[in-house]
């Protein structure tokens, strides 16, 4: 039992340890909307800037003060974010669903109820005639859907099946 806890809890810190493959002087990116970056490691502190999800910054490593602040360089300004808004990756690109064309994560992230409430089934709700099994599987399917195949190329032909395109 001890021996099964302990491979465990050791590949745990290996899958930990990859996910921050980065040397100091590295590129990570923000993950979280409106992230300060704080002049000191501690929550209270002035901000020096704020940044956007998909900013690239610079990693100079943890706090020796507090380890869950890390210090950045961003837009030529020095500063200590909260571990939790950094990210190894960069985020997934978003694109408009009428156009084809790329958008920012904030516009994105905006429209997601709006889109949501406009599928057949969020239609069929809104006129009274509820089916919310139907409603949430059609949700589900769509979200999925975009996941997998939702290309440019296919959300613009998709669109314009629709009537959305231009």
């Amino acid at each position: 039992m001890k021996s099964s806890i302990r491979a465990v809890a050791a590949i745990a810190l290996i899958s930990a340890g990859g996910a921050w493959a980065v040397a100091k002087g590295g590129k990570l990116y923000i993950k979280s909307k409106d992230t300060k970056v704080l002049k000191d490691p501690k929550a209270g502190a002035a901000a020096v800037a704020t940044v956007q999800p998909g900013k690239e910054v610079i990693w100079n490593g943890a706090s020796e003060k507090d380890k869950a602040f890390h210090e950045i360089a961003v837009d030529g300004k020095k500063g200590f974010v909260l571990m939790s808004n950094l990210s190894p990756a960069a985020p997934a690109k978003e694109f408009d669903s009428s156009s084809g064309k790329e958008m920012s994560a904030q516009a994105f992230a905006s429209s997601g109820a709006a889109t949501k409430a406009l599928t057949p089934a969020g239609v069929t709700y809104a006129k009274g005639n509820v089916n919310k099994s139907e409603a949430a599987a059609e949700i589900i399917y769509a979200e999925q859907h975009n996941f997998a195949k939702g290309t440019p190329a296919a959300i613009a032909t998709k669109a314009k099946e629709l009537g959305g395109g231009k």
